[in-house]
């Protein structure tokens, strides 16, 4: 039984020398005549629909380059049907009132297509091919047009379909399924599909250009330009100065992929991607892949993953899958805004490179939050190697930066390629932070962070943040890291102000669990490097924080590097360099003013038969209270070495400065006071308030007992007045760093008791050798100074 005729609603209108024709074959309708000017053929309607099971032809002759295709009535255009061409020809289809595309809509063309719902279409000369003055201007005799003109009443475009354009992977570490059985709208390999309007919606819809170029724009108002590319024909929107929504949900798919990965241009106002859609480029051949490019000039916001079963993540992604480089992902935004496990990603699966992801976000960017079905999935931007291939770095330049809730930035490397550098430009500040109910929360989730890591060989990428303000709070994290034999990179922090209220900045090496060893193909016992950590800021404040370079594995340790004005460390703070087995990493400090409070520490250690680390501080005031300490201690080898340059020291007795070794050689303790008049260190600091705690504590503490030798000669001053020498300078010898090492060692001091009496005084031998006294020195009684003596 044949099929029955399908009507299609084309009308020809008059408005051409030679008007367009409609003849009916079957559920065919064809369409022949219009006019032909050059390579140029030009068809006019009055409507233009098709429905299901529809199908319309143009018909042309060979040398036909373009056909421009214009609806003249009041009515929208719905195509539900297949659109077909002969040859290679381009077809521009303009229909102000606006265009649907249904579910069964299909493309049948050989050159590229534009669907638009523009005036007019703008030649070299001046003149239009226009929808809303059909008698405007003669046509002209050129190939290619110049722009589209765009009203202020212009329509919307609307795509619907049914989505499942890629199909769900059981690997984590798989590229992308692509579902060749879906239908939509598609051109052959190497042309453009473009669609501009005042709206662009997409609703399930699948849009592919394989090897080609996909181009979205919404346009309020203004002329956009049309220009010649490799992969067909691009838009151009540098005279458009008001820009429409564009919306894809429920599963869209905008796909270049190709043996050379094609390229997507989204441009508008505010621009969403939501229930599991998707913009990918899968590059599977030998040559550079196109890039994805999407310019909001209000919001950008990626949301959520697929609604009815949560395997497809809203994303924008580009793929190497062969020896081609990946594209890169173009983000220019007012607002950017990743939430509820969206993603932006560049991946690696083969000896390609990985496509740079560059985000301009000129107010704010914030990712936050995770999937309701998974919470493992996060909002985040990451850049991923799985194999030989380099990552791609990511670049961030914004006003304000939040990854809260989980949200999170990241460069990895699964195998043998390079991590990508992760880089961080924030005007105002950048904030990385959780909430309670994700600290608290029984299930197994990931902390919002900015990152660098390896689960292999390959090295880690470095981690650079530059901003005028920096908090990390409640167990988040800025690091590089190693679970593998790859090294960690740097993390260089450049803020005026830095907080660190529960947050962690560190450069480690850890040891992979068995499930990560399982899934990634880590070594159990890791044997990369940490990289530097390094601080450049007016002030840095820890309440809780940690500041770490730490090798779990069989390596050396790493180094920080901390340049402020102003240091605190409170309520269990730590700057720490330590190793299980290694040499510990060092840890240089330079202030003007450091502060340790309520059992903080700055520690470089090392268990097993590793050597301590250096720690040199450089200061001019230090304080401590609250059983903080400074050690640089070991377990079978040596301790490391304590340099201390400061103007002046103030540490009560429950402190302690530490070069110990347990089974091993003592490291040393360096105390030099840089300040040669004790009248000019008689203010007390901001941060010590609570001088009278200290005095005390220095008039009668019973554990205080040391030795110490003057480098130079010198003798009793004369009066209070008096300068010390020039060439004094403290410093412990390998007695006094073993006293220091004791001053904890309760058990050590009692047995010691009748013995020990407490220094009330001091006196300088001919010779230079400072010799602590029990009887108090009345000729050099001076506040400062005593208080500078308590160490």
């Amino acid at each position: 039984m044949l099929p029955s005729p399908v009507v299609a609603q084309i009308t020809p209108d008059r408005t051409l020398p030679n008007k367009s024709m409609v003849t009916p074959q079957g559920n065919i309708l064809n369409i022949e005549g219009g006019t032909t000017k050059d390579g140029n053929l030009f068809h006019s309607f009055e409507q233009f629909s098709i429905p299901t099971n529809g199908i319309v032809l143009f018909k042309n002759t060979a040398n036909i380059q373009n056909i421009f295709s214009r609806v003249t009535g009041n009515a929208i255009s719905n195509i539900n049907g297949i659109l077909r061409v002969q040859g290679t020809a381009n077809l521009f289809l303009i229909n102000p009132n606006g265009i649907i595309f249904g579910q069964n809509a299909q493309l049948d063309i050989g050159g590229s297509f534009f669907a638009s719902t523009a005036n007019a279409i703008k030649f070299i000369d001046g003149s239009e091919f226009s929808a809303k003055n059909p008698q405007a201007k003669p046509l002209l005799t050129v190939s290619t047009p110049l722009g589209l003109q765009m009203g202020k009443d212009s329509g919307a475009i609307q795509v619907q379909g049914t989505g499942q354009g890629l199909i769900a992977s059981s690997s984590r570490t798989s590229p992308s399924i692509r579902n060749v059985d879906v239908t939509g709208l598609a051109v052959k390999p190497g042309n453009t599909l473009a669609l501009l309007a005042g709206s662009v919606a997409l609703e399930g819809a699948n849009i592919i250009a394989e090897e080609g170029r996909i181009e979205l724009g919404a346009v309020a108002d203004g002329t956009v330009s049309v220009s010649p590319v490799f992969q067909g024909i691009s838009l151009n929107y540098q005279n458009v100065e008001r820009f429409g929504n564009i919306d894809l949900s429920q599963q869209a798919l905008l796909d270049a992929t190709g043996n050379t990965g094609g390229s997507v241009a989204v441009k508008g106002k505010n621009i969403s991607l939501r229930d599991g859609s998707v913009i990918l480029i899968q590059n599977q051949g030998t040559q550079p892949s196109g890039n994805i490019n999407v310019s909001a000039s209000g919001l950008l916001k990626l949301h959520g993953v697929s609604s009815t079963d949560g395997k497809f993540t809203t994303l924008l992604q580009t793929e190497s899958i062969g020896s081609g480089s990946a594209g890169s992902i173009n983000i220019f935004a007012n607002q950017l805004l990743i939430q509820e496990g969206a993603g932006i990603s560049s991946r690696v699966y083969s000896t390609g490179r990985g496509g740079n992801i560059i985000v301009n976000a000129s107010e704010s960017m914030q990712l936050s939050g995770f999937s309701y079905f998974n919470p493992l999935t996060t909002s985040s931007i990451i850049s991923i190697t799985s194999t030989s291939g380099n990552a791609g770095n990511i670049v961030i330049s914004t006003g304000q930066l939040e990854a809260q809730n989980g949200g999170g930035i990241t460069s990895q490397t699964l195998g043998n390629g390079k991590a990508g550098d992760v880089i961080v430009n924030a005007t105002k500040s950048v904030e990385v932070t959780n909430p309670p109910e994700l600290i608290n929360s029984p299930e197994v989730r990931l902390q919002s962070r900015i990152t660098s890591t390896t689960f292999n060989a390959g090295d880690t990428g470095n981690l650079t943040i530059n901003t005028p303000s920096l908090v990390v709070s409640d167990l988040s994290t800025l690091n590089t890291s190693s679970v593998g034999n790859g090294s960690a990179g740097n993390v260089i922090i450049n803020a005026a102000e830095v907080q660190l209220s529960g947050g962690r900045v560190s450069s480690a090496v850890v040891n992979a669990n068995k499930e990560t060893q399982q899934i990634f193909g880590s070594p159990p016992v890791a044997n990369g490097s940490p990289g530097k950590v390094e601080f450049n800021t007016e002030r840095l404040r820890m309440s809780d924080g940690i500041i770490s370079v730490r090798n779990l594995g069989t390596g050396e340790g790493g180094t920080i590097v901390v340049n402020s004005k102003f240091i605190s460390l409170d309520r269990k703070s730590s700057i720490t360099a330590a190793t299980v087995s290694g040499t510990s990493g060092n840890i240089f400090v330079n202030a003007k003013n450091l502060q340790l409070r309520n059992n903080s520490d700055i520690t470089a250690t090392a268990g097993g038969n590793g050597d301590g680390g250096n720690i040199t501080i450089n200061t001019n005031i230090l304080t401590g209270s609250g059983n903080s300490s400074i050690t640089a201690n070991a377990f079978e080898g040596r301790g490391g070495n304590i340099q201390i340059n400061t103007k002046g020291l103030f540490f009560s007795l429950d402190n302690k400065i530490t070069a110990s070794s347990e089974r091993g050689i003592n490291g040393t303790v360096e105390i030099n006071f840089t300040e040669k008049d004790p009248k000019r260190i008689r203010a007390v600091p901001e941060a010590f308030l609570e001088t009278p705690k200290i005095a005390s504590a220095c008039e009668s503490g019973l554990d205080a007992v040391a030795s110490f030798v003057n480098t130079g000669t010198g003798g009793i001053p004369r009066s209070p007045s008096d300068l010390l020498s020039s060439k004094s300078g403290w410093h412990d010898n390998s007695v006094s760093s073993q006293i220091a090492s004791n001053l904890n060692k309760s058990n050590l001091l009692a047995s010691q008791e009748p013995q020990i009496l407490e220094a009330q005084g001091w006196i300088v031998k001919s010779n230079g050798e400072i010799i602590l006294t029990a009887q108090p020195n009345t000729g050099t009684h001076d506040a400062s100074l005593s208080t500078l003596l308590c160490q």
